[in-house]
């Protein structure tokens, strides 16, 4: 740990005798310096090992973000000379080394600065490293340790602040890790996530009228198991924005989750009323397209994104389709012993995969391998058995794939053959008695206007039945004629019919 902490310190320094760093100490010289602090603390978590770096979900902010989240919350209220600030995540100092310089700028001395910024970070080598950077960006030595050790969700923090800011760990956490009774404002039993606790944490630790700012995973916005966590942002005061960060892949490192960020004034709950501004945050802190909605009226449902046309409503859900959708039903590590390659004497059915399903292919079933088709064996008759025309999508996406919603149309000459099939946990299963409608619906999920409709109502790489369901999509009608219009081209026609059904719905 400290051998770490100090390779990252002579970088800092500009000194060290490893004449395999010399490269990168001209390369980090000619940086801004939040730049090269970045990429100073990003060098240290790489050097930690990848279990480590995951279990505490060590990835920094990048200069970019942090300043637009520092600027956001400045716009919310934070006064950079009279506020204290908290970080309980504090990672590499990205928001405090931001605020220090910001605070300077403003008239501030380092000393003044130093007594007013607050972090808590877990790693002892990387709260070394931070006190390091943020003395740095002020030119002068921290009369105290502005960073202390300590794992957050477990320490006493005693004062309230003007400002609570953080990008807190992600990741599950068993009933057994949890301490205090704290954690149930904000998650639900057999589901608890380090963010959850942290927002819980920052919440409950700023004071009257202060300011809380997050960057954390955007399942929070529409995930069905962070309702309580919704319900309880919404009960601690206003929640003025709700920005989505553009293009994690260039912007957070090994980071698989969409992010968004969330800034709020505790204080009186948040009014039904009240509008939220919606901002895109980039790499470079440019913010556009700031649409404005307010929150559902219910205090726990769902905080879909604004469409990017509010105008262009498509007015229709799958169930004009005639369409169903529901999970998929095998969960293979957990009945291992009910999947097999050869079925014998056995009763059974072929399993579709997620993998399986391709856009713009037949979907047919084969093995993990794609060598060979597993069988699920039943003993009796069951519903979990699709006998009729389907079709299935991938529940779960990763960042690889350009889409969130991946649908196929399932072979009909499966169900020929075996009378029928079944499909994994990870998928989700659409039928209809109408082959043609049920074709229809899955020319339209996998155009990239339906992808972003969806992507703005959720905010993780599950891809949710309810949500699917509650889908707004274009009239078939409005389709249909698109289809036509523009000879067949399924992205063409998917604009031209929302943009259709708004006319009609003017008319």
């Amino acid at each position: 740990m400290q051998a770490r902490a100090d390779a990252c310190l002579g970088l800092l320094a500009e000194i060290g005798a490893d004449e395999r760093l010399g490269a990168l100490r001209k390369a980090l010289k000619i940086l801004p310096v939040e730049e090269r602090h970045y990429w100073i603390g990003t060098l240290y978590t790489l050097m930690l090992p990848t279990k480590v770096r995951r279990s505490q979900a060590t990835y920094f902010t990048p200069p970019g973000v942090a300043d637009a989240v520092v600027e956001l919350a400045i716009e919310a209220g934070f006064d950079l000379a009279g506020d204290d600030v908290l970080d309980p995540a504090a990672g590499g100092a990205a928001f405090l080394s931001t605020i220090a310089g910001r605070m300077a700028a403003v008239g501030l001395a380092a000393n003044e600065v130093a007594f007013r910024l607050n972090g808590i970070e877990i790693d002892a080598g990387l709260a070394t490293l931070s006190r390091h950077l943020i003395a740095d960006r002020l030119g002068a030595a921290l009369p105290r340790d502005v960073v202390i050790i300590g794992d957050a969700l477990r320490v006493q923090i005693p004062a309230s602040y003007g400002l609570v800011i953080a990008n807190p760990p992600y990741g599950r956490m068993s009933i057994d890790d949890v301490h205090g009774e704290a954690w149930r404002r904000v998650a639900h039993t057999g589901h608890i996530n380090k963010y959850a606790l942290f927002a819980e944490l920052c919440f409950r630790n700023a004071k009257p009228g202060g300011v809380v700012a997050l960057v954390i995973p955007s399942s929070f916005r529409a995930g069905p198991l962070y309702g309580r966590m919704r319900k309880f942002i919404r009960s601690q005061g206003e929640v003025l924005t709700i920005g989505s960060i553009a293009d994690r892949d260039g912007i957070f490192l090994d980071v698989a989750q969409d992010i968004s960020v969330l800034i709020a004034r505790k204080g009186k709950p948040h009014r039904a009323e009240a509008m939220v501004r919606f901002p895109i945050i980039g790499a470079a802190a440019a913010m556009t397209r700031v649409f404005e909605q307010a929150l559902p009226t219910k205090p726990d449902a769902a905080w879909p994104l604004p469409a990017f046309d509010p105008q262009t409503i498509g007015g229709a859900t799958l169930a004009d389709y005639g369409v169903s959708a529901r999970a998929g039903y095998f969960v293979w590590n957990r009945e291992g012993a009910r999947l097999v390659t050869q079925l014998g004497s056995r009763r059974g059915f072929p399993l579709i995969w997620a993998k399986n399903v391709q856009p713009g292919e037949l979907c047919r079933p084969a093995g993990k391998l794609g060598t060979r088709i597993d069988f699920v064996t039943f003993q009796d008759e069951s519903p979990a058995v699709i006998r009729s025309t389907a079709a299935v999508m991938q529940r779960t996406t990763n960042d690889k794939q350009p889409r969130r919603l991946i649908a196929a149309m399932v072979d009909p000459a499966v169900v020929a053959r075996w009378g029928g099939f079944v499909s994994e946990n990870h998928t989700i299963v659409l039928t209809a008695q109408d082959p043609e409608r049920l074709a229809l619906a899955v020319a339209l999920l996998n155009t990239a206007a339906v992808d972003q409709r969806y992507r703005r109502v959720s905010g993780t790489a599950a891809v949710s039945v309810t949500l699917l369901r509650q889908l707004d999509l274009p009239t078939p009608a409005a389709f249909q004629a698109a289809l036509c219009e523009t000879a067949g081209d399924t992205e063409a026609a998917a604009l031209a019919a929302y943009r259709l059904q708004a006319d009609m719905v003017d008319a």
